[in-house]
């Protein structure tokens, strides 16, 4: 957490993250800290160390009471964390962003594991129809590929060696790219820092251009010498009191 608070005020990348999600932290237990509202260990899967998730989220990109922990499951074939955030600017057309991190063991069997991110996540989706998800974290051998093909994958850098064991999916397309930075601490994985290219649909819609003839002062008073110029009994009195034959009469003619 040293190092990490050390790149935050040096460095650009780290600093203007709006969230930054982690598997294996190995904490021992649970913290809170301005920027990270919520962290979960893996006692309860029977490990007596490693494992554990933690998302930190930006106070300047998101306020803290609009940060929902949604899910938290620990098994022997994955760990799994779901938040929902409300982010003080968000294109009109989500409801919220939905992000699940993930950590996949080695030893787990990858059908367990798909199945249970597809059941989290089609819970969300039905809970929040119109919301942005994004599910990262350590996939080790497991692929949503088949799972989840509605879904794009955009990690293409390698994240440990020459592998890309560190995946991050979203429901919507052209929505990252992605960077390989060094690894934090001992950390055998690289950190990978995701940048938005995605582009708000209110900025893909067609540029509409419309005329719009504005009066002249000229015109204006031309206008008005017409209307007191005009002896509007001709139009009234052969309709007596009926206010709808005399308003069709007077916009005939």
């Amino acid at each position: 957490m040293d190092e990490l608070g050390a790149l935050t005020s040096s460095q650009r990348e780290y600093r203007e993250c709006s969230i930054m999600c982690f598997t294996e932290t190995w904490f021992r237990n649970r913290f809170r800290t301005p920027t990270a509202p919520s962290a979960a260990d893996c006692r309860s899967s029977g490990k007596r160390r490693g494992g554990g998730i933690a998302v930190l989220v930006s106070n300047r990109w998101c306020n803290p009471g609009h940060v929902t922990v949604k899910e938290r499951l620990c098994s022997p074939d994955i760990e799994l964390l779901a938040v929902s955030l409300r982010p003080y600017y968000l294109p009109r057309e989500f409801s919220c962003v939905i992000v699940i991190t993930t950590y996949i063991p080695p030893s787990a069997a990858p059908d367990v594991a798909c199945d249970v991110i597809n059941s989290v996540t089609a819970n969300l989706q039905n809970q929040h129809p119109n919301s942005f998800i994004i599910i990262t974290g350590d996939f080790n051998h497991t692929s949503l590929d088949t799972t989840l093909p509605t879904f794009s994958q955009f990690v293409n850098c390698s994240t440990r060696d020459n592998k890309t064991l560190d995946l991050l999916y979203a429901n919507i397309k052209d929505a990252y790219t992605s960077t390989a930075l060094p690894p934090l601490g001992r950390s055998d994985h690289n950190l990978v820092l995701l940048t938005p290219v995605y582009t708000p649909i209110v900025q893909k819609q067609t540029v509409t251009t419309r005329t719009v003839r504005k009066w002249s002062q000229e015109a204006i008073e031309t206008l008005q010498g017409c209307f007191e110029a005009t002896d509007w009994n001709v139009f009234c009195d052969q309709h007596g009191d009926d206010i709808n034959s005399m308003t069709d009469s007077v916009r005939v003619h």
